[in-house]
Protein backbone atom coordinates (compact mmCIF):
# COMPACT_ATOMS: atom_id res chain seq x y z
CA UNK A 1 0.00 0.00 0.00
CA UNK A 2 1.01 3.69 -0.55
CA UNK A 3 0.84 6.09 2.71
CA UNK A 4 -1.19 8.23 0.27
CA UNK A 5 -4.67 5.99 -0.17
CA UNK A 6 -4.84 4.36 3.34
CA UNK A 7 -7.29 1.63 1.34
CA UNK A 8 -4.73 0.81 -1.07
CA UNK A 9 -3.09 -2.52 0.34
CA UNK A 10 -3.75 -6.02 -0.82
CA UNK A 11 -6.52 -7.88 0.34
CA UNK A 12 -6.02 -10.19 2.89
CA UNK A 13 -5.70 -13.23 0.24
CA UNK A 14 -2.88 -12.13 -1.29
CA UNK A 15 -0.91 -10.96 1.31
CA UNK A 16 1.79 -13.73 3.61
CA UNK A 17 2.20 -12.82 7.29
CA UNK A 18 5.43 -14.72 9.01
CA UNK A 19 5.50 -15.20 12.81
CA UNK A 20 8.79 -13.16 13.69
CA UNK A 21 10.25 -12.46 17.04
CA UNK A 22 7.47 -10.55 18.32
CA UNK A 23 5.31 -12.85 17.62
CA UNK A 24 6.40 -15.37 19.31
CA UNK A 25 6.59 -13.02 22.50
CA UNK A 26 2.64 -13.32 22.06
CA UNK A 27 2.28 -16.97 20.96
CA UNK A 28 5.58 -18.50 22.58
CA UNK A 29 4.05 -20.07 25.60
CA UNK A 30 0.73 -21.53 24.82
CA UNK A 31 1.70 -25.18 24.49
CA UNK A 32 3.16 -24.66 28.50
CA UNK A 33 -0.69 -24.90 30.23
CA UNK A 34 -0.44 -21.42 30.44
CA UNK A 35 -3.99 -20.46 29.55
CA UNK A 36 -7.34 -21.94 28.76
CA UNK A 37 -8.63 -23.47 25.87
CA UNK A 38 -12.19 -23.38 24.98
CA UNK A 39 -14.10 -24.76 21.78
CA UNK A 40 -13.79 -21.97 18.54
CA UNK A 41 -16.66 -21.10 16.46
CA UNK A 42 -17.76 -24.23 15.28
CA UNK A 43 -16.72 -26.66 17.92
CA UNK A 44 -14.34 -28.95 15.76
CA UNK A 45 -11.14 -27.34 17.23
CA UNK A 46 -9.76 -25.69 20.35
CA UNK A 47 -8.44 -22.38 20.87
CA UNK A 48 -6.56 -20.58 23.50
CA UNK A 49 -9.24 -18.32 24.98
CA UNK A 50 -6.35 -15.39 25.63
CA UNK A 51 -2.44 -15.43 24.59
CA UNK A 52 0.15 -15.41 26.96
CA UNK A 53 2.14 -12.51 25.67
CA UNK A 54 5.48 -11.77 27.27
CA UNK A 55 4.41 -7.80 26.81
CA UNK A 56 1.81 -6.06 27.27
CA UNK A 57 0.97 -5.69 23.86
CA UNK A 58 -2.34 -3.71 23.94
CA UNK A 59 0.27 -0.33 24.78
CA UNK A 60 2.68 -1.44 22.22
CA UNK A 61 0.16 -1.83 19.47
CA UNK A 62 -2.61 0.46 20.35
CA UNK A 63 -5.75 0.08 18.79
CA UNK A 64 -8.83 1.61 18.05
CA UNK A 65 -12.53 0.38 17.67
CA UNK A 66 -16.24 1.30 18.43
CA UNK A 67 -18.72 -1.08 19.87
CA UNK A 68 -22.46 -0.33 21.16
CA UNK A 69 -22.20 2.86 23.02
CA UNK A 70 -18.15 2.75 23.92
CA UNK A 71 -15.41 3.11 21.60
CA UNK A 72 -11.28 2.68 22.54
CA UNK A 73 -8.76 4.23 20.93
CA UNK A 74 -5.46 3.50 22.45
CA UNK A 75 -1.99 4.61 20.84
CA UNK A 76 0.56 2.34 20.32
CA UNK A 77 3.63 2.58 22.62
CA UNK A 78 7.54 1.82 22.51
CA UNK A 79 9.02 -1.40 22.82
CA UNK A 80 11.68 -0.56 25.59
CA UNK A 81 10.03 1.88 27.18
CA UNK A 82 7.21 0.00 27.67
CA UNK A 83 9.18 -2.91 29.09
CA UNK A 84 11.35 -0.38 31.73
CA UNK A 85 8.38 0.91 32.88
CA UNK A 86 6.63 -2.86 34.01
CA UNK A 87 10.33 -3.48 35.51
CA UNK A 88 9.84 -0.43 37.47
CA UNK A 89 6.42 -1.55 38.51
CA UNK A 90 7.26 -4.64 39.65
CA UNK A 91 10.18 -3.50 41.79
CA UNK A 92 8.12 -0.69 43.37
CA UNK A 93 4.25 -1.72 43.26
CA UNK A 94 3.12 1.71 44.53
CA UNK A 95 4.52 3.64 41.96
CA UNK A 96 2.41 6.36 40.34
CA UNK A 97 2.08 7.87 37.10
CA UNK A 98 4.38 10.45 37.00
CA UNK A 99 7.28 8.28 38.08
CA UNK A 100 6.08 5.67 35.03
CA UNK A 101 6.25 8.35 32.75
CA UNK A 102 9.54 8.65 33.58
CA UNK A 103 10.38 5.69 31.47
CA UNK A 104 7.05 6.20 28.98
CA UNK A 105 7.90 9.51 27.79
CA UNK A 106 4.45 9.55 25.75
CA UNK A 107 3.06 7.91 22.93
CA UNK A 108 5.12 6.29 19.87
CA UNK A 109 3.70 6.60 16.52
CA UNK A 110 5.14 4.86 13.57
CA UNK A 111 6.16 8.48 11.74
CA UNK A 112 8.72 10.20 12.75
CA UNK A 113 6.39 13.73 13.06
CA UNK A 114 6.80 15.34 16.05
CA UNK A 115 4.24 14.88 19.28
CA UNK A 116 3.88 18.70 20.34
CA UNK A 117 1.55 18.11 23.50
CA UNK A 118 2.71 19.69 26.77
CA UNK A 119 4.34 17.18 29.30
CA UNK A 120 1.70 17.83 31.76
CA UNK A 121 -1.08 17.65 29.17
CA UNK A 122 0.38 13.95 28.61
CA UNK A 123 0.59 13.11 32.32
CA UNK A 124 -2.63 14.43 33.18
CA UNK A 125 -3.72 11.80 30.06
CA UNK A 126 -1.98 8.81 31.25
CA UNK A 127 -3.75 9.67 35.02
CA UNK A 128 -7.26 9.70 33.21
CA UNK A 129 -7.02 7.33 30.56
CA UNK A 130 -8.16 9.76 28.22
CA UNK A 131 -7.39 13.13 26.54
CA UNK A 132 -6.18 14.07 22.95
CA UNK A 133 -2.22 14.29 21.28
CA UNK A 134 -1.38 17.09 18.79
CA UNK A 135 1.61 15.52 15.86
CA UNK A 136 2.87 18.28 13.73
CA UNK A 137 5.38 17.65 10.46
CA UNK A 138 8.66 18.12 10.63
CA UNK A 139 10.59 20.43 7.73
CA UNK A 140 13.50 22.08 7.61
CA UNK A 141 14.64 25.11 5.19
CA UNK A 142 16.63 24.19 2.01
CA UNK A 143 18.11 26.94 0.02
CA UNK A 144 15.37 29.13 0.78
CA UNK A 145 12.90 26.49 -0.02
CA UNK A 146 10.70 24.75 2.55
CA UNK A 147 10.89 20.85 2.86
CA UNK A 148 8.49 18.88 4.62
CA UNK A 149 10.12 15.15 5.52
CA UNK A 150 7.68 13.56 7.94
CA UNK A 151 4.56 14.10 8.18
CA UNK A 152 1.49 12.87 11.15
CA UNK A 153 0.52 9.37 11.30
CA UNK A 154 -2.25 8.35 9.21
CA UNK A 155 -1.54 11.82 6.96
CA UNK A 156 -1.42 11.94 3.42
CA UNK A 157 1.27 13.74 1.76
CA UNK A 158 -1.19 13.98 -1.83
CA UNK A 159 -4.12 15.18 0.65
CA UNK A 160 -1.79 17.95 2.45
CA UNK A 161 -0.73 19.51 -1.37
CA UNK A 162 -4.41 19.29 -2.40
CA UNK A 163 -5.38 21.57 0.59
CA UNK A 164 -2.44 23.45 0.17
CA UNK A 165 -2.81 24.44 -3.53
CA UNK A 166 -6.75 24.73 -2.84
CA UNK A 167 -5.46 27.56 -0.56
CA UNK A 168 -3.20 28.69 -3.66
CA UNK A 169 -5.88 28.92 -6.15
CA UNK A 170 -8.65 31.02 -3.34
CA UNK A 171 -5.64 33.43 -3.43
CA UNK A 172 -5.48 32.85 0.59
CA UNK A 173 -1.71 31.30 0.03
CA UNK A 174 0.13 34.98 -1.77
CA UNK A 175 3.58 34.08 0.32
CA UNK A 176 3.93 30.71 -1.70
CA UNK A 177 5.12 30.41 -5.28
CA UNK A 178 5.17 26.53 -6.05
CA UNK A 179 5.08 22.90 -4.67
CA UNK A 180 6.31 19.89 -5.60
CA UNK A 181 6.31 16.10 -4.09
CA UNK A 182 10.05 15.14 -4.78
CA UNK A 183 8.83 11.99 -2.54
CA UNK A 184 10.95 8.49 -3.65
CA UNK A 185 12.12 5.28 -2.65
CA UNK A 186 14.97 7.17 -0.98
CA UNK A 187 13.01 9.96 0.80
CA UNK A 188 9.44 8.32 1.39
CA UNK A 189 7.83 12.17 2.17
CA UNK A 190 9.76 14.99 0.91
CA UNK A 191 6.95 17.69 0.16
CA UNK A 192 8.64 20.78 -1.10
CA UNK A 193 6.88 24.43 -0.48
CA UNK A 194 8.71 27.47 -2.00
CA UNK A 195 8.26 30.56 -1.31
CA UNK A 196 7.41 33.90 -3.02
CA UNK A 197 10.37 35.56 -2.10
CA UNK A 198 13.12 35.19 0.72
CA UNK A 199 11.35 38.17 2.60
CA UNK A 200 8.42 35.58 3.89
CA UNK A 201 8.55 34.36 7.20
CA UNK A 202 8.63 30.97 7.05
CA UNK A 203 7.60 30.09 10.98
CA UNK A 204 4.63 32.47 10.39
CA UNK A 205 3.86 30.71 6.97
CA UNK A 206 4.08 27.17 8.23
CA UNK A 207 2.14 27.95 11.46
CA UNK A 208 -0.59 29.30 8.88
CA UNK A 209 -0.42 25.75 7.31
CA UNK A 210 -0.30 23.39 10.70
CA UNK A 211 -3.50 25.05 11.40
CA UNK A 212 -5.05 24.63 8.30
CA UNK A 213 -3.84 21.31 6.88
CA UNK A 214 -3.14 18.21 7.71
CA UNK A 215 0.61 18.95 8.65
CA UNK A 216 -0.98 18.79 12.41
CA UNK A 217 -3.38 16.33 13.64
CA UNK A 218 -5.13 15.79 16.40
CA UNK A 219 -5.89 12.06 17.61
CA UNK A 220 -8.36 11.60 20.48
CA UNK A 221 -7.09 9.12 23.60
CA UNK A 222 -9.41 6.75 25.29
CA UNK A 223 -8.12 3.91 27.09
CA UNK A 224 -11.10 1.93 27.47
CA UNK A 225 -10.39 -1.64 27.44
CA UNK A 226 -11.43 -4.76 29.07
CA UNK A 227 -9.83 -5.54 32.62
CA UNK A 228 -9.08 -9.61 34.01
CA UNK A 229 -12.35 -9.22 35.78
CA UNK A 230 -14.05 -9.04 31.82
CA UNK A 231 -15.13 -5.89 32.38
CA UNK A 232 -14.71 -2.65 30.29
CA UNK A 233 -13.31 0.48 31.86
CA UNK A 234 -10.76 3.42 31.12
CA UNK A 235 -7.78 2.81 33.14
CA UNK A 236 -4.89 4.55 33.70
CA UNK A 237 -1.67 3.73 32.81
CA UNK A 238 -0.55 2.18 36.62
CA UNK A 239 -3.46 0.72 36.97
CA UNK A 240 -3.12 -0.89 33.21
CA UNK A 241 0.19 -1.94 33.92
CA UNK A 242 -0.19 -3.49 37.30
CA UNK A 243 -3.56 -5.50 36.33
CA UNK A 244 -1.37 -6.52 33.41
CA UNK A 245 1.63 -7.76 35.63
CA UNK A 246 -0.28 -9.59 38.25
CA UNK A 247 -1.66 -11.59 35.56
CA UNK A 248 1.28 -12.18 33.87
CA UNK A 249 3.19 -13.52 37.43
CA UNK A 250 -0.21 -16.17 37.43
CA UNK A 251 0.50 -16.81 33.55
CA UNK A 252 4.10 -17.64 34.69
CA UNK A 253 2.95 -19.11 37.79
CA UNK A 254 1.01 -21.62 35.63
CA UNK A 255 4.16 -22.25 32.98
CA UNK A 256 6.46 -23.39 36.02
CA UNK A 257 4.24 -25.19 37.79
CA UNK A 258 2.67 -27.39 34.02
CA UNK A 259 6.43 -27.88 33.75
CA UNK A 260 7.03 -29.32 37.01
CA UNK A 261 3.73 -31.61 36.67
CA UNK A 262 5.89 -33.27 33.98
CA UNK A 263 8.93 -33.69 36.00
CA UNK A 264 7.65 -35.05 38.74
CA UNK A 265 5.63 -37.85 36.35
CA UNK A 266 8.57 -38.89 34.32
CA UNK A 267 10.27 -38.99 37.55
CA UNK A 268 7.70 -41.38 39.04
CA UNK A 269 8.67 -43.49 35.67
CA UNK A 270 12.40 -43.75 36.00
CA UNK A 271 11.79 -44.77 39.53
CA UNK A 272 9.75 -47.57 38.56
CA UNK A 273 11.78 -48.06 35.56
CA UNK A 274 15.33 -48.66 37.79
CA UNK A 275 13.39 -50.76 40.13
CA UNK A 276 13.03 -53.17 36.98
CA UNK A 277 16.83 -52.66 36.33
CA UNK A 278 17.69 -54.03 39.65
CA UNK A 279 15.77 -56.83 39.26
CA UNK A 280 15.53 -57.62 36.03
CA UNK A 281 15.74 -61.36 36.01
CA UNK A 282 13.00 -61.53 38.58
CA UNK A 283 10.70 -59.30 36.88
CA UNK A 284 11.03 -61.44 33.47
CA UNK A 285 10.13 -64.53 35.13
CA UNK A 286 7.08 -62.72 36.09
CA UNK A 287 5.84 -61.69 33.20
CA UNK A 288 6.75 -65.07 31.14
CA UNK A 289 5.02 -66.90 33.46
CA UNK A 290 2.09 -65.23 35.26
CA UNK A 291 -1.47 -64.62 33.21
CA UNK A 292 -1.32 -60.93 34.63
CA UNK A 293 1.76 -60.32 35.75
CA UNK A 294 0.70 -56.68 36.39
CA UNK A 295 -0.89 -56.63 39.85
CA UNK A 296 1.94 -59.11 40.48
CA UNK A 297 4.92 -56.95 39.53
CA UNK A 298 2.82 -54.17 41.94
CA UNK A 299 2.42 -56.16 44.83
CA UNK A 300 5.85 -57.83 44.61
CA UNK A 301 7.62 -54.72 44.62
CA UNK A 302 5.50 -51.76 45.61
CA UNK A 303 4.90 -50.22 41.72
CA UNK A 304 2.19 -47.70 40.67
CA UNK A 305 0.10 -48.55 38.02
CA UNK A 306 1.67 -46.24 36.15
CA UNK A 307 5.40 -47.58 36.71
CA UNK A 308 4.42 -51.41 36.27
CA UNK A 309 2.47 -49.95 32.89
CA UNK A 310 6.05 -48.74 32.04
CA UNK A 311 7.84 -51.46 32.52
CA UNK A 312 5.74 -53.98 30.50
CA UNK A 313 5.88 -51.61 27.95
CA UNK A 314 9.95 -51.98 27.49
CA UNK A 315 11.42 -53.28 24.20
CA UNK A 316 14.22 -55.85 24.56
CA UNK A 317 16.77 -53.56 23.58
CA UNK A 318 16.18 -50.80 26.55
CA UNK A 319 17.72 -53.96 28.65
CA UNK A 320 20.93 -53.69 27.79
CA UNK A 321 23.60 -52.34 30.77
CA UNK A 322 24.14 -48.98 29.50
CA UNK A 323 20.32 -48.20 29.82
CA UNK A 324 21.04 -48.01 33.72
CA UNK A 325 23.37 -44.86 33.19
CA UNK A 326 20.97 -43.21 30.83
CA UNK A 327 18.27 -43.80 33.55
CA UNK A 328 20.20 -42.64 35.80
CA UNK A 329 21.76 -39.30 34.27
CA UNK A 330 18.41 -38.42 33.67
CA UNK A 331 17.04 -38.92 37.29
CA UNK A 332 19.99 -36.21 37.93
CA UNK A 333 18.95 -33.88 35.25
CA UNK A 334 15.25 -33.59 36.35
CA UNK A 335 15.51 -33.82 40.21
CA UNK A 336 17.57 -30.45 40.06
CA UNK A 337 15.18 -29.26 37.39
CA UNK A 338 12.66 -29.94 39.62
CA UNK A 339 14.98 -28.18 43.07
CA UNK A 340 15.01 -25.03 40.69
CA UNK A 341 11.42 -24.98 40.01
CA UNK A 342 10.28 -26.19 43.16
CA UNK A 343 12.67 -23.02 44.56
CA UNK A 344 11.26 -20.37 42.49
CA UNK A 345 7.23 -21.39 42.89
CA UNK A 346 7.91 -21.45 46.82
CA UNK A 347 9.75 -18.12 46.97
CA UNK A 348 7.84 -14.44 45.29
CA UNK A 349 11.04 -13.16 45.28
CA UNK A 350 12.35 -15.85 42.44
CA UNK A 351 9.00 -15.76 40.84
CA UNK A 352 9.47 -11.96 40.15
CA UNK A 353 13.34 -12.41 39.16
CA UNK A 354 12.36 -14.82 36.45
CA UNK A 355 9.38 -12.04 35.41
CA UNK A 356 11.70 -9.47 35.50
CA UNK A 357 14.52 -11.52 33.12
CA UNK A 358 11.90 -12.46 30.85
CA UNK A 359 10.64 -8.89 30.01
Amino acid sequence: GSPDDPKSFAAMRYTESRLTKYADTLLGELGQGTVDWVPNFDGTLEEPSILPARLPNLLLNGTTGIAVGMATDVPPHNLREVANACIHLLENPKANVAELCEYIQGPDFPTEAELITPRADLIKMYEQGRGSLRMRAVYQQDSGDIVVTALPHQASGAKVLEQIAAQMQAKKLPMVADLRDESDHENPTRLVIVPKSNRVNVESLMNHLFATTDLEKTYRVNMNMIGVDGRPQVKALDKMLSEWLAWRSETVRRRLQHRLDKVLSRLHILEGLMIAFLNIDEIIEIIRTEDKPKPILMERFGLSDIQAEAILDLKLRHLAKLEEMKIRSEQDELESERNSLELILGSEKRLKTLIKKEI
